[in-house]
Formats: structure tokens, sequence, C-alpha cells
């Protein structure tokens, strides 16, 4: 990836090639939300310094990091990961976007109720992570309803892994965790000493661990690639459930596989990380697995903070890629982007809840 001075100057210069896989500037039609003026933008407030203003800084957020824009750029510039280092260059001038500004006390807030939902849970908080085990980290996030939150994923996870280790006693030991959430909301905010010690504080909690296992699309990334980026190398493997559970699906005991479902692979997972366990545990559940949009992920607006920053663009995002849908029931790789299909109003389900029906 060139570095932010390169990729400003190669972005500049673009005659926008990339602008017709951009799912943002598709469903918006904003000029202003094209990669290329976007970067723009970014280069006028890094220019502007602690002069910039709110105008040059808004456009920055109408991304939702789905990488489209980089698999298509023939220098291989991120325009995703600079326009978050626009972000942190816009709260440091004191514009960032009005939506974010009491961001981290929400950020910590829901954290720290995640943590209670499970630990006052009387058969959750018995099967916390030990030292040396897998450690299983449920989203943050509302599931379908908000009533349904990381408790109902936390005990989704145990009864799915409970079933494996009844059949494969070769199955890791593991247990739920209560950090809350891998800070993602910080990082896509581009606050950035916000994040550094949201992930020091984790990658303290988790160094015993031998792995450590998310549902979530975006916070796998984030564990994978963002958190060494910003110098904080994790202990334990790190894992999306799809991959941990893909060598023991042939063990399941699955007592109704659906006749079809129509796959949505979120974009962290399958362009960023190029991991396609969710969709090869499917094919073990279902007789039929379509591809929501062929074999390129089909952005859904639920990443970058867009849901937050611009939610009828992020609604309107989720309405285009349900139009490519080829049939139900649609299946995502990834709770939040099911969630935020869901309140779109489109019947989206995630992978664990499929796992725990076929059980």
């Amino acid at each position: 990836m060139p570095d932010l001075t390169t990729s400003l100057s190669l972005c500049s210069l673009c005659p926008k090639l990339c602008s017709h896989v951009c799912p943002v500037y598709r469903a918006s039609a904003k000029e202003t939300l094209s990669p290329q003026a976007k970067m723009s933008s970014l280069l006028s407030l890094r220019q502007a310094g602690e002069q910039g203003s709110l105008a040059e800084a808004l456009p920055l957020y109408g991304c939702t990091g789905c990488g489209a824009c980089s698999s298509a750029c023939l220098h291989k510039v991120e325009p995703a990961q600079q326009l978050v280092r626009g972000r942190t260059l816009a709260e440091r001038a004191e514009v960032g976007h009005p939506a974010l500004v009491d961001l981290p006390e929400r950020v910590f807030q829901r954290a720290q109720d995640a943590a209670r939902a499970i630990l006052r849970d009387p058969q959750l908080s018995t099967r916390l992570a030990q030292p040396g085990d897998i450690g299983l980290l449920p989203s943050c996030l509302p599931r379908r309803q908000q009533q349904a939150g990381p408790e109902e994923e936390a005990r989704q996870l145990l009864t799915v892994l409970d079933r494996v280790r009844a059949h494969r006693a070769d199955l890791p030991s593991y247990g739920l965790l209560t950090v809350g959430s891998a800070g993602y909301a910080l990082y896509a905010a581009g606050l950035e000493e916000s994040f550094r010690l949201y992930a020091e504080s984790l990658a303290q909690k988790v160094s015993e661990l031998s792995m450590l296992v998310t549902t979530c699309s975006a916070c796998t990334y984030l564990l994978k690639v963002v958190y060494p980026q910003h110098g904080v190398p994790l202990v334990p493997k790190v894992l999306h459930f799809g991959e941990l559970i893909l060598p023991y699906v042939s063990a399941l005991p699955i007592a109704r596989k659906l006749p079809q479902v129509t796959y949505h692979a979120p974009c962290h997972l399958s362009r960023r990380l190029k991991i396609d366990a969710p969709r090869q545990v499917l094919a073990r559940l279902a007789e039929q697995v379509d591809d929501i949009a062929g074999e390129e992920p089909l952005c859904c607006g639920a990443g970058g903070l867009l849901p937050q920053t611009d939610p009828d663009l992020a609604q309107q995002m989720a309405h285009e890629a349900m139009a490519q849908g080829a049939g139900q029931p649609i299946v995502s790789g990834c709770p939040t982007c099911s969630y935020h299909l869901s309140k779109s109003g489109h019947k989206t389900r995630d992978l664990l809840d499929v796992l725990c029906e076929s059980l």
C-alpha cells in the first residue's frame, strides 16, 4: 500500500477509474462521494491543518471500508485506510462528524453492557475463557431485535461448540470473553489515541489465550490486520467463527438441511481477508448455496460507521444489495451485516442462526 502522500498524489491525478465499483458513490449518485473526490477532500483537509473545515471533513465519512476501490486500483491505493487517517485529522482540527461526538462514551457503555449481560447470566458466567482456551468474543451489537444482544450470541456459540465437542474430542477447550468489543467504532471514527488504548487493553486481557474467535467480519479484519498496523500485535491466533468451525462441520449431526440459501459475503471477510469459510460451512447446511452478487462481495452499508453518519445512505445501500438476491433465505457471514440488513426491512439471518437451527 502506498503511503499517504503518494496515495493522495495518485488519486488526485486519477480520472476516477474506481468510481464505478464504489457502492457508496453508486447509491448516493453524489460526485463528492466518489473515491477520487473523497481523497481530494482529504488532501484539502491535510493542507488546511488545524484550519480545516467541516465541509472538507464530511466527505471522508462516506466510506464503509469495503475495499472495492482498492481491488480496482492499478496502484493498490487503499482509500479506506487513508480516509480513516483523514478522520483522525478531522478530529484533531475539531471538525469531526457531529454524529460521533460522544462515540467513545457510547463504545465504553456498550462494551460494559455486553460484559454485564454475560456475567449476570448464571449459565454463561460459569463458561468464561481460561488461560490456554479459545476465547469467544460475542458481537456487542443487537441481533435482529433490540432485546437480542450479546448474551444470545454467547449461548448460540456455546451450543454449537458443545455439540461439536460431543462428536469431536479434539476440539480445544473454549470459553466466553467479557471484553465487550474489539473497538472497531473507535478505529473507524479516526479516534486514534482512544483506539490504541482500547487495543492495548484488549491485547493484555487476551494474552494468555490460544485463539481469539469472533463472528463479526469487521472485528476479524481489525484484529488480524489493523491491530498489528497500530503496533498492537495479539498473542493468540485470530479466527473468524467460520474458520474455527469449518474443520469440524462434517462431524456435526445436521438434523434439517435447508433446500437453498443465498449467501451474503461480508466485505471485510471476503474481499479483504479472502476468507470463504462461512460459505463452505453453509454448503454443509444447505442443498444449494447461491451468492447474492456472484463472486464479488456486495457492500450492504454496515461498515465505516455509515449507519451513524448517514443512515439514509446506509439503508439505500442495503436495499441495493438485497436487490441482487437470488433467493431466500439470505444468510450473511457477519451478524453486524445481518442486523443492518434486517433493520432495513430485509429478511436476513447470520451463519450462527442457521447452524443452531440445523442442529
